[in-house]
């Protein structure tokens, strides 16, 4: 028995892992991947501006065996009275106590045709997919004008400056979740790069050749579909009580009403210092991970656990290789001075994680190109 199972194997779900080692835990770790997403790398991958091997890692490079046994199969169901986790492959994994980090897909579109026609980035996979897909020629529209919509329409007219690339949004600015000077920003990158925005502009319809909007008119192009994220928790524990469809927890990470088993990332609804509700975001998920996969350990050895201070720091949004928009603390970050400052906090996120992972091994064979010219894999 493992003193924890741990579901997922993404942001939340690894830090989770290296925590409860650091705690002297056992650890199962459930992945039907068998490897750790990089999603943060996801558009630039699927815009064809990074390397295929920036898409993820495995996760045997990033942990011990004797410390973390790698289950590559789906978790399908919690017991929580017997506290074991079942998987596709019909296995039971007992665990002393469970950390659900099972993460959200790419909410499923609601509009009609979309399901059938429109592409979505929602995974290392989808990423791979998509890039394949826009080797074809022919314009591309863009459904969304969150982080994740003007992340691909900027990667996407980066790599292919001749195609035509329109993005719609249904609201009246870009980045709604956001200051609106970002917005300004974003939209202001976007157009030196080509793309042409539609703000107030919802679709009502996705054809193979195009959307049809809300107004009657038609935009053609490949839909690419940027339109939200959908919580996994619910599948596995349907007896735990949802807010938006993420897991409900006590102040120490604990499932309401489900003591043993904690959760963390985008699969719970977590708070901050003062009560608010977090977004989901790679940031919160690795803070959220790591306090899980401590308290797993001290709960399961010690009956005590703590609550941990998630910090939402700010909100860095790179748009292709050389520019961006980013909230820091009180600062913010849209402007053409300080544009090529955004592609640096990114990267330095990004090697940030991987130092946390694995130090200085991590961050020199899986950096953003690194494994492209360590094997010479091809773009």
């Amino acid at each position: 028995m493992s003193d924890v199972v741990v579901i997922g194997g993404g942001y939340a779900g690894v830090h989770a892992a290296y925590a409860a080692i650091r705690a002297g835990g056992q650890v199962a770790l459930i992945e039907p991947t068998g490897r750790h997403g990089l999603v943060t790398r996801g558009a630039a991958i699927a815009g064809g501006r990074s390397p295929l091997t920036d898409v993820d890692l495995g996760l045997d490079e990033l942990f011990d065996p004797s410390d973390v046994e790698v289950v590559a199969s789906a978790a399908v169901g919690i017991d929580h009275a017997a506290r074991t986790v079942s998987t596709a492959d019909g296995r039971r994994w007992p665990g002393e106590s469970i950390v659900i980090t099972s993460g959200a897909v790419a909410a499923p579109p609601r509009v009609e045709g979309a399901a059938e026609h429109a592409w979505q980035l929602g995974s290392a996979e989808d990423a791979i997919a998509l890039r394949e897909r826009l080797t074809i020629a022919g314009p591309i529209v863009v459904v969304g004008g969150g982080a994740t919509g003007v992340q691909l329409a900027a990667e996407v007219a980066g790599s292919y400056p001749d195609r035509h690339i329109t993005l719609v949004e249904a609201g009246d600015r870009l980045l709604p979740g956001e200051p609106r000077r970002l917005g300004r920003g974003a939209a202001r990158i976007l157009r030196t790069a080509g793309v042409h925005i539609r703000t107030s502009a919802p679709v009502e319809h996705v054809t193979a050749s195009g959307v049809r909007l809300a107004d009657g008119s038609h935009v053609d192009g490949v839909a690419l579909w940027a339109g939200g994220w959908q919580p996994t928790g619910a599948a596995l524990l349907p007896t735990a009580p949802l807010t938006d469809g993420r897991l409900q927890l006590d102040p120490d990470l604990q499932v309401v009403g489900h003591p043993g088993i904690f959760a963390a990332g985008d699969v719970a609804h977590h708070l901050d210092v003062a009560g608010r509700p977090l977004p989901m975001s790679a940031q919160i998920a690795v803070q959220a991970g790591a306090a899980a996969g401590r308290n797993a350990v001290t709960w399961s050895r010690h009956g005590h656990t703590r609550r941990p201070r998630l910090l939402e720091l700010g909100r860095v949004v790179q748009m292709g290789a050389a520019g961006g928009v980013a909230r820091v603390g009180p600062v913010r970050l849209g402007t053409r001075s300080t544009d090529p400052l955004v592609p640096l906090l990114h990267l330095t996120i990004d090697l940030r994680h991987l130092w946390q992972l694995g130090g200085l091994g991590a961050v020199r064979h899986h950096a953003p190109g690194r494994a492209a010219r360590r094997w010479g894999s091809p773009g």
